[in-house]
């Protein structure tokens, strides 16, 4: 066979042999027989139905990403949501339709239409990418219009791996497909900054963007092998079917490297759907199982069906650990069947532990289906967003009383260990008293650095100030690790930082023992850890190091220096 290349931009990491599949945009029927017998009034209140339809999707899209990955990609579909306001495009399109003779779909392909020109227009290859948000956008408010409910992931072949060949991949069909059967992604369009680009990352998919030469012949190959990180494509084998992100993901001599040794590197969860993820990059477990996914829909989860969910991530994890944050909505998450009341300032306000400590009839609920699932292997609870020591105290007995409820119950129950997040100030500050108190610490860094620097993380306006790798953030970390070792418990990362590369080596050095993030980022920080060598005398130096500075961009310095010596 004849060796064909093509060439991209490489921008998730890893090599893949497969059948290809191609994925085809939506197209609107816009054909109007007679356009001087169009209703104003019926395509304005076609528009609306879409504008609310599409609103409705990209709510259960942000809150579906939430809960499985985080707030940051979370904000995707957020930004998404701002286009349905924004008087430059639906109300440029309600102008247009007042004028007459136009039916909605072609109304909105006009504005859209003019929007990405201008966007790809611009130097900036960010704003060039936001193009690909407004086509998302569009394509959703078309389906709705036309009442076309099919989604990508109803298209996607019943059976088997693929490589995906798109045009253009939005955030939507890229959630929407099922990335356990995806090899890679191929995509004609796009940078390093676009969402597919990111969202595979995320996910661990080998991806290749911007493969503009020679890609209708590329369309039409049956199988083909790609690199996501050296950027080409070429024809493969037929039947060779090959899924790797990392070559050192497959090396097990890994975990005994560098500062790998001691460590644990687990995976964040959002749902029993994620174990996919978590086997493939080899996580030693799940160090933050977020369990908003089950309380998002329209009524409340039963106990029976809490306890089955639980369950599964925890028999698919063992024997290694398995660590369930209890119910965190409230702030930025919403569960329309809690009916919660509108705040003033909902990140200070009735939210997580709050929450359930309020309606202690649902706490109790949560954590009888905790204690019945702990049965089932290796398991630990944590409460999030503790300030006081009566907090603590009353969760514990609430998860004391739920004990005694499953056992008069006549159910099995497991042995738990018992956390806390340190994700308020106050926590950080009082470390030595909680972990008196608890088997362990879990450091929930997006909620700490926004309680820190006094920071809304959902502000895109203030983002540059939303910084992790603050020295008081790391200096209120650091805090509570040291606290966590003098009592003799264990602390671990499970906020975003958790899977900043840059940062594992400072974790390390303070005596974290476990870092928890996306499961697509275990590659990353596994072969950082494990390619670098520190003395304790060194640990020590990055640690002082790190707290002398004042800036994040000093901190940034600091580590790379550090992280040179592999």
């Amino acid at each position: 066979m004849e060796e064909k290349i093509w060439r991209g931009l490489g921008v998730s990491a890893g090599r893949a042999a497969g059948k290809t599949w191609y994925l085809r945009g939506f197209e609107a029927d816009v054909q109007v027989e007679d356009r001087q017998n169009i209703s104003v009034e019926e395509e304005m209140a076609r528009l609306q139905q879409a504008v609310v339809l599409t609103e409705q999707n990209l709510t259960r899209l942000e809150a579906q990403v939430k809960a499985e990955q985080g707030e940051e990609l979370a904000q995707i579909f957020g930004a998404h949501k701002l286009l349905l306001s924004d008087p430059a495009f639906i109300g440029e399109a309600q102008q247009r339709l007042q004028k007459g003779h136009l039916i909605a779909e072609s109304a909105l392909q006009e504005v859209a239409g003019e929007a990405v020109q201008m966007l790809r227009s611009l130097e900036d290859p960010y704003f060039q990418e936001r193009a690909v948000d407004v086509q998302d956008v569009l394509g959703q408010l078309l389906q709705n219009l036309q009442d076309s409910q099919g989604s990508v992931s109803d298209l996607f072949p019943e059976d088997g791996q693929y490589v995906v060949l798109a045009d253009e991949l939005t955030p939507a069909q890229t959630i929407a497909l099922p990335k356990e059967r995806v090899l890679g992604f191929v995509v004609r369009k796009g940078g390093k900054t676009s969402h597919a680009a990111i969202l595979a990352r995320t996910y661990g998919i080998p991806a290749l963007v911007g493969v503009a030469d020679g890609w209708e012949e590329l369309k039409l190959q049956s199988w083909v092998e790609i690199d996501g990180e050296e950027g080409w494509i070429r024809r493969s084998p037929e039947g060779q079917t090959t899924s790797a992100a990392r070559d050192f993901l497959e090396e097990e001599s890994l975990l005994d490297s560098g500062l790998l040794k001691g460590m644990v590197l687990a995976a964040n969860v959002g749902s029993p759907g994620d174990l996919a993820l978590v086997q493939k990059f080899k996580a030693q477990g799940v160090g933050l199982y977020r369990t908003e996914f089950l309380f998002m829909g329209e009524k409340l989860p039963a106990e029976e069906e809490q306890m089955v969910a639980y369950q599964q991530v925890i028999s698919a994890c063992a024997p290694h650990l398995t660590v369930i944050r209890t119910l965190d909505i409230g702030g930025d998450k919403k569960a329309p069947a809690l009916q919660l009341p509108e705040e003033k300032n909902p990140f200070l306000g009735v939210r997580a532990l709050r929450l359930t400590l309020r309606r202690p009839e649902l706490f109790r609920q949560q954590l009888r289906a905790i204690w019945r699932a702990a049965a089932s292997g290796p398991t630990a609870v944590m409460f999030p967003m503790i300030a006081t020591m009566e907090e603590l105290f009353q969760a514990k007995e609430m998860l004391r009383v739920s004990r005694d409820e499953v056992i008069q119950a006549g159910y099995p129950v497991g042995e738990l260990q018992v956390g806390m997040m340190i994700e308020i100030p106050s926590a950080a500050w009082m470390a030595d008293k909680f972990a008196a108190e608890v088997d362990f610490f879990s450091i929930g860094t997006n909620d700490l650095t926004q309680y820190m620097l006094a920071v809304d993380r959902e502000n895109n306006d203030l983002s540059d100030l939303y910084q992790p790798n603050h020295p008081a953030v790391l200096g209120m970390i650091a805090r509570a690790s040291e606290a966590g070792l003098r009592a003799g418990i264990w602390t671990g990362v499970c906020g975003e930082a958790g899977g900043d590369a840059l940062l594992a080596p400072f974790f390390v050095a303070v005596g974290i023992k476990e870092l928890s993030m996306a499961a697509g980022s275990l590659p990353k920080v596994r072969h950082a850890l494990a390619n670098l060598e520190l003395s304790t005398e060194e640990k020590r130096s990055l640690v002082d190091a790190v707290l002398a500075c004042a800036t994040a961009s000093e901190v940034k310095d600091v580590l790379q220096r550090f992280s040179s010596k592999s």
